[in-house]
């Protein structure tokens, strides 16, 4: 059997190691074309685009149609419910979230093809959400980010 030869150089790490020092990586994201999506979430309200020239629905909301060119664009709400479609537990957090307790993801399918995802809340054990259950979409404030974010609570059952 021929070796494969590559170019790459593996360097192996002999010894003690350390850890790097945290990097936090901020900026500010220009939120002009899509306020109404910000705003909608502090008021409780979850919005999406569509576009006026091809009908292409988006979620998250897009102010410029990647199909058809067009810029001109309707706003419209999503409903308050939807269907779960897949679920996680969180425990190994990203960056920001690592004060939090673990939290479960969520996506949830609110029709139209439009998917929307966010936090679980409410929920003490995870084994007791299925797939399919039906959630009311609501959204939270995050004072630690000061942030709105998009969050879910199970319709009919309680966990």
């Amino acid at each position: 059997m021929a070796e494969k030869k590559t170019t790459r150089k593996t360097v192996k790490v002999e010894g003690p190691t350390i850890d790097s020092i945290p990097l936090v990586y901020r900026h500010r994201i220009p939120i002009g074309k899509t306020i109404t999506y910000w705003e909608g979430l502090r008021n409780g309200r979850v919005y999406a685009t569509r576009c006026k020239g091809c009908g292409s629905v988006f979620y998250p909301p897009q102010t410029d149609c990647p199909y058809c060119g067009s810029n001109d664009v309707e706003w419209f709400e999503l409903p308050g419910e939807g269907v779960i479609e897949t679920f996680t537990r969180v425990y190994s957090k990203p960056q920001g979230y690592e004060d939090f307790e673990p939290y479960i993801i969520t996506i949830v399918n609110v029709g139209n093809g439009v998917k929307v995802m966010g936090w679980l809340m409410g929920v003490k054990d995870e084994r007791c959400v299925k797939v399919g259950d039906e959630v009311i979409i609501e959204t939270t404030y995050i004072e630690k980010h000061n942030k709105y974010i998009i969050t879910f609570r199970l319709k009919d059952k309680k966990c």
